[in-house]
Parts: C-alpha cells; sequence; structure tokens
C-alpha cells in the first residue's frame, strides 16, 4: 500500500473528526447569536463526519484491499 494511500486516509478522518468537534463547540457555545441557529451545526458537523467516513471506507474498499492483494492500481 502506498504511503500516500494512507495519508489520504488519514487526513480524511482527521478533518472529519475536526468538524465534529467545532460542530459539537458551536453546539455548546452560547455566546453569540440567535439560538434557533444552533440546531444545525450538529447536524452539519455528523453529516460531514459521514461524508468524510464515507469516502475513506469507499476509497479503502475500491483502492486500498486491492492493491494490499498485489493488484496493481490502473
Amino acid at each position: 500500500m502506498r504511503a500516500s494511500t494512507v495519508s489520504a486516509l488519514i487526513m480524511g478522518m482527521v478533518i472529519g473528526l475536526i468538524g465534529l468537534v467545532l460542530g459539537i463547540y458551536v453546539f455548546a457555545d452560547h455566546s453569540g447569536g440567535k439560538l434557533w441557529f444552533y440546531w444545525i451545526a450538529p447536524i452539519l458537523a455528523i453529516g460531514f463526519f459521514g461524508v468524510m467516513a464515507q469516502l475513506a471506507v469507499l476509497y479503502w474498499v475500491k483502492v486500498g484491499r486491492l492493491e494490499t492483494k498485489g493488484r496493481a492500481r490502473k
């Protein structure tokens, strides 16, 4: 498996986790803004984390797993 594959998977997970943490922080910190804005922050953060996790898993299924079996990438 290539180092770029591993680093891309790690970066996808890190970006997803950062988005999740920032969404929770925005939901918990009520220092400014209107209260009705805060319900969307965790939904967007969880959705973004889910998309990043799905991207990493599908990349592993389509590319990474085949490379570990010895099949070269096209």
